[in-house]
C-alpha cells in the first residue's frame, strides 16, 4: 500500500476551500487515484474573493452530523451553503460575511472499502510527509507549504500549516482536522470526513487564532 491514494484525499484540504468546491464540481465519479490530486490542484486557480471589512468575533453553535458521527462548533452567525452532489460527495461551508476569504468548511469523501482506519493512509506524520511539503509542484502549480503541527488525538489527525501558491494564491493559514467514518453512508465503504478552518495568514494572529482553536478542540465523535 502506498501513501498516493492519501495524498490524493488530503489534497482536498491542503488546496483550501475553492479548490475543493470547484474540483468536486468538475469531477462526479468516484474517487480516481491518479487523477483527484490534479484536478484539486490544477482548479487553485480559482483563488479567493478580495473583498475585506472588520471581522467580528462570532458566538459558535453545535454542529451534529448523527449520519456520520461528529459533532465540532462552528460560528452561528456566518453564511451556510451546502453542495450536493450526484454521487453523494458532499461539502457544507460556513463563511464569514464581513470577510469571504475566512471559512470553515467540511468536506465528505466516500473512500475504498480496504481503507478501514486512519492507519489505513499511514501515521500522522507519513501523512503530513506525503501530502504537505515545503514545495511542491502538482500538476504544473508551485505549492509552498510549512507544515506547523501535525497531531493524532480524538481518534483523528489535526494539523496546522501555512499554504501558498504563487501569482494564484496568498499565504494562507489552514486547521485541518481529516478522520474516517466506518459505514456512514449506510452501506458498505467509509467516508473520508475533512474539517478546514482556513483565512488570510497575515489575520491569522490577530482575528481568527482563538476562533479556530475553539472549533477544532469542540470537535468530537458521537458515535
Amino acid at each position: 500500500m502506498t501513501f498516493r491514494y492519501a495524498a490524493q484525499l488530503l489534497a482536498i484540504a491542503v488546496l483550501g476551500l475553492s479548490v475543493c468546491s470547484y474540483a468536486l464540481s468538475l469531477r462526479s465519479p468516484p474517487l480516481d487515484r491518479r487523477a483527484w490530486l490534479a484536478t484539486c490542484a490544477s482548479a487553485a486557480a480559482v483563488g479567493f474573493p478580495s473583498t475585506a471589512v472588520a471581522v467580528s468575533v462570532p458566538t459558535l453553535t453545535p454542529f451534529l452530523d448523527s449520519r456520520h458521527g461528529f459533532t465540532v462548533d462552528v460560528p452561528s452567525q456566518w453564511s451556510r451553503t451546502e453542495q450536493q452532489l450526484s454521487d453523494r460527495r458532499t461539502i457544507v461551508v460556513w463563511t464569514d460575511p464581513a470577510d469571504a476569504r475566512a471559512s470553515v468548511f467540511v468536506a465528505y469523501t466516500p473512500v475504498r472499502d480496504d481503507f478501514t482506519s486512519l492507519g489505513s493512509f499511514g501515521s500522522v506524520d507519513q501523512v503530513a510527509a506525503q501530502t504537505i511539503l515545503p514545495k511542491a509542484q502538482i500538476a504544473g502549480v508551485d505549492v509552498e507549504a510549512t507544515m506547523l503541527a501535525a497531531v493524532s488525538q480524538k481518534q483523528a489527525y489535526f494539523f496546522d500549516y501555512r499554504q501558498a501558491v504563487p501569482n494564484v494564491q496568498p499565504p494562507t493559514h489552514f486547521r485541518t482536522i481529516f478522520t474516517l467514518q466506518q459505514g456512514a453512508t449506510g452501506g458498505a465503504g467509509a467516508v473520508l470526513v475533512t474539517l478546514t478552518a482556513q483565512c488570510p495568514e497575515e489575520l491569522y494572529a490577530t482575528k481568527y487564532q482563538s476562533l479556530f482553536d475553539s472549533i477544532l478542540d469542540s470537535y468530537a465523535k458521537s458515535k
